[in-house]
């Protein structure tokens, strides 16, 4: 009420609020706590219009018998008119250490456009892979030469799941779409990988220690590796470009 006397109890919270705000504010602020997150490896890939995906040569054979609109414009630079690998995509930059890694969460990639997004992925044994099917029709994934992983209807929106122990490249393919290609790479020590952006700049959390980086294009390594990439604290940045056409 407009005018009355204030009870003298009026003020007593105040002599909480205070204390309560500042500790609000400790624990909002985690690192105060629970210390610095890991430190990150930033780099740019080069040669990246050295890489042609296998897809685009073969449907560039004459009895593909596939079909394209795609009509060169003399307005368009030549370097432009090119084909050659999505960094984003196409571009899987790994870690390694010297002892095994844990398995990563779960993956997910996406099935459109006639392609699978990421197109080339590390992982470490035991690693789960969902694939999304983001396009309004059905998808028929199977991994080359694995039986128990066989030609299976995906319908729209839904997912199917993918994971492995055995080493090495395994192959994704769709028995409806011939354009549709996945490589797994499964390496024991892969510690985490990442993708470039458009302009081919990376950047990728480690934890403390000594790592490898390598460049994988369709499943396999490409370029020259990076060894010798130590982790403390503090973020590192590379001298020199990942080259990964060459």
């Amino acid at each position: 009420m407009h005018g009355a006397k204030r009870s003298p109890f009026a003020r007593r919270p105040t002599r909480f609020i205070a204390p309560l705000l500042v500790a609000a504010s400790a624990l909002a602020s985690g690192p105060l706590l629970a210390g610095p997150g890991p430190a990150a490896v930033k780099g740019k890939i080069s040669g990246l219009d050295r890489l042609f995906p296998a897809v685009y040569a073969d449907a560039a054979k004459p009895d593909s018998h596939r079909y394209t609109w795609r009509e060169p414009s003399p307005t368009v630079k030549q370097e432009f008119r090119k084909l050659t690998a999505v960094g984003s995509r196409d571009v899987c930059i790994a870690a390694f250490a010297g002892a095994a890694a844990s398995a990563h969460d779960s993956q997910r990639a996406f099935v459109t456009g006639g392609r699978i997004d990421p197109a080339t992925i590390v992982l470490s044994p035991g690693s789960k892979l969902s694939f999304k099917n983001a396009d309004p029709f059905p998808h028929s994934l199977y991994e080359v030469g694995n039986a128990a992983w066989a030609a299976n209807p995906t319908a729209p929106g839904s997912s199917r799941d993918w994971s492995s122990m055995a080493p090495g490249q395994h192959v994704i393919r769709d028995r409806l779409f011939p354009s549709v290609a996945m490589y797994i790479v499964i390496d024991a020590n892969a510690v985490e990988a990442t993708y470039p952006d458009r302009e081919g700049n990376f950047s990728m959390s480690l934890p403390a220690g000594d790592y490898t980086l390598k460049a994988f294009f369709e499943g396999k390594a490409v370029g020259k590796p990076v060894d010798g990439v130590h982790m403390g604290e503090r973020d590192v940045d590379l001298k020199d470009p990942l080259s990964v056409g060459g």
